[in-house]
């Protein structure tokens, strides 16, 4: 029997809680919005861990704004690994898929998170 996505998350929770319910939903939802972004209904569905995780930044963008970093560091999601955490965690679980090929490796050493947070919001020096 299938068992849904909510509780995919708490059986993964009840293994390993280093990241709350909100980020297993939010990766879940940044997924669906890189997808939908990136690829053609035709198209095979599936990302690689950049596209993932650059979208899972774009994402939080869009949905946070400024606040962005600060909500992303109340989840401990403060690197790209952290990010592949979450993906492979509920990989483990059967919820999201993967290819030959992909590596929970593949998310480590990406431009960090609160770069590509931060980015839009840096202003330049102003000359004296």
């Amino acid at each position: 029997m299938a068992y849904s996505f909510e509780d995919a998350v708490e059986q993964i929770l009840q293994k390993n809680d280093e990241y709350p319910a909100d980020a297993y939903f939010f990766i879940r939802a940044a997924l669906d919005a890189t997808v939908e972004r990136c690829r053609k209904p035709s198209d095979n569905p599936h990302l690689s861990a950049e596209e993932l995780y650059f979208g899972f930044c774009a994402y939080a963008l869009e949905e946070y704004g400024p606040l962005a970093l600060a909500v992303m560091e109340q989840w401990g999601v403060t690197e790209s690994s952290h990010v592949g955490d979450l993906v492979y965690n509920l990989i483990e679980v059967g919820v999201f898929g993967k290819q030959e090929g992909d590596r929970r490796e593949q998310f480590d050493g990406l431009t960090p998170v609160a770069t590509l947070l931060n980015a839009p919001y840096e202003t330049l020096d102003t000359p004296n």
